[in-house]
């Protein structure tokens, strides 16, 4: 009886935890305190089911951390070999890096956390409905009280969506675009977009206003978030979504699902479509493709004087070859060699009177890789075609690309440069991305694979199956998770914060459920990895 109520306790403490999580995620608890709070909340539950376990074989779990650790030692061992142009070497910290390995595994401690729990299907979407609730109503209210953040700013908006109908006084997507009192709008972004199909799910299985309610402060959260990811995805999820819930109610022939069901996601759908023309993703669009279009434009007038430019006629770089191979080559010797005739005065006097001009973003030539240091890469940049140089992502890479190529060590491919110094340098926006020029490849291998082998062990288990263990929940899971995926490719910023991977815990649990009435128990359980043993 003892045991049952501390089981219940802990069981409860997770709940409230993964409830308030959109607590942490607001712009006023957003910094590293809140951080620590979770990771420590997280790894003090790994420890008290790790600890009550009386096999011996929960020392397998051991493996990965021990992996890991390894991997850390040689991971610092090469970055303390580092040598830029820049001085202090773009500022390596020990502590920072420990803290980052940390935060990267704490979401598949959590995973384990709630395998142990075995919390129910019914109260992990009670869980979902909350989180959706606490952070779609809360980005409504905001907005419709003109109190919320921008999307796309810091700033308070000037308008509410009332405005989007009758937009007389010209607001543009910052003014109108809306994240609430949250902190990043593409993370709110991804977590209601994440928990869409079972929110969509749960109103077609039990229909009544609760969840066609929740459904609608879902989207309708989603569409004032305005972001690419938010507006895209509705229609996405609700396409996958659908086809998957009548796929499993011919192939399992579900009784529960009525076709008088889908009504509920019918009007919300017809909602968004109404909606979707005065959403401010367009407008930005609209606004960028302008803006772009004047700086082409500008550009194009240039050329002439460009190519006759005094310090590019003293040698500072003669961009008559236009061939796109030079992207590829930003700053290798052979454009060295090429221009080898080029003075560092003179390039610094080109890059001081021309970056500006050229569209180059003060940020990564002022401060992230300072052009004193470097000038013969900011020489070359500047000298690329107009599409390029304000490709503000390629460069980003071509940054730490260069810094990589400065540094000339064979095992920064390995081991990679570190997360403290990419950081420094400036934050890519591409998930996988970050983490190999951060990581090398060993270490984002590491560091992802136990994502990678949960989806793989999954996919061969339903499959040895011939598909008995798979339910709607479980299919909609696996899609959803490299939907994730690819957004986390896409917009960055999502797998290395924990505002999103303890979200991501959660989809990854119900991965390995199966309900009852689709055909059985808990899968983890009975056919997989036997938690309740280890």
């Amino acid at each position: 009886m003892k045991k049952i109520r501390i089981e219940s306790i802990l069981e409860n403490i997770i709940i409230i935890f993964l409830i308030i999580q959109p607590i942490f995620d607001l712009k006023i608890f957003y910094n590293s305190i809140s951080t620590l709070i979770r990771t420590v909340i997280i790894i003090v539950f790994f420890l008290i089911y790790f600890i009550k376990s009386n096999n011996k074989r929960k020392y397998l779990l051991l493996i990965y951390p021990v992996i890991l650790s390894i991997y850390a030692i040689f991971h610092h061992i090469n970055a303390i070999n580092f040598t830029s142009l820049v001085p202090g070497n773009f500022n390596y910290s020990l502590v920072k890096e420990l803290l980052y390995f940390i935060k990267m595994i704490v979401p598949i401690l959590l995973i384990y956390v709630l395998f142990k729990l075995k919390i129910t299907n019914s109260k992990i979407d009670k869980i979902i409905q909350l989180i959706v609730f606490i952070m779609g109503f809360s980005i409504i209210i905001t907005n419709l009280l003109g109190m919320s953040y921008g999307s796309y700013s810091d700033e308070i908006i000037k308008a509410n969506f009332i405005k989007w109908f009758n937009n007389s006084e010209n607001y543009t997507y910052k003014d109108l675009a809306s994240k609430g009192l949250f902190e990043y709008g593409n993370q709110v972004s991804a977590v209601l977009l994440m928990f869409l199909p079972f929110i969509i799910n749960k109103s077609i299985k039990e229909k009544n206003w609760k969840n066609f309610a929740i459904l609608l402060i879902n989207v309708f959260s989603l569409i004032l978030l305005s972001t690419r990811v938010a507006v895209i995805g509705i229609m996405l999820v609700f396409v996958y979504t659908i086809i998957i819930i009548l796929y499993m109610k011919n192939r399992k022939n579900l009784k529960n699902i009525k076709i008088k069901n889908f009504a509920g996601s019918i009007i919300v759908v017809i909602i968004y479509i109404s909606i979707l023309p005065i959403n401010p993703m367009f407008n930005r669009i609209y606004e960028m493709n302008n803006q772009y279009d004047e700086i082409i434009q500008v550009d194009s007038q240039n050329i002439v004087d460009d190519e006759s430019n005094e310090v590019e006629e003293d040698g500072v770089y003669n961009n008559n070859n236009k061939n796109n191979s030079i992207i590829e080559n930003v700053g290798t010797k052979k454009v060295l060699e090429q221009n080898n005739y080029s003075k560092k005065e003179e390039q610094i006097k080109y890059i001081q009177e021309n970056y500006k001009r050229k569209n180059i973003h003060e940020q990564f030539i002022l401060r992230s890789y300072p052009y004193q240091y470097d000038t013969e890469f900011w020489t070359t940049i500047l000298n690329l075609d107009i599409y390029t140089r304000t490709n503000y992502r390629y460069i980003e890479k071509q940054m730490v690309k260069r810094v990589i190529e400065i540094n000339n060590n064979k095992y920064d491919k390995i081991f990679g440069i570190t997360h403290t110094r990419v950081q420094n340098i400036f934050n890519i926006e591409q998930d996988f991305i970050e983490q190999y020029y951060a990581l090398g490849i060993l270490g984002s291998i590491i560091i992802f694979l136990p994502y990678f082998l949960l989806i793989t062990i999954y996919v061969y288990k339903v499959i040895k199956s011939k598909f008995k263990l798979c339910s709607i929940d479980n299919l909609l899971s696996i899609i959803t998770i490299f939907m994730i995926f690819g957004i986390a490719y896409n917009s960055g910023n999502l797998l290395n914060s924990l505002s999103f991977t303890i979200y991501f815990a959660i989809l990854y649990y119900k991965l390995y459920n199966v309900q009852k009435d689709e055909g059985g128990e808990n899968v983890y359980k009975e056919y997989l990895f036997k938690f309740k043993k280890i």
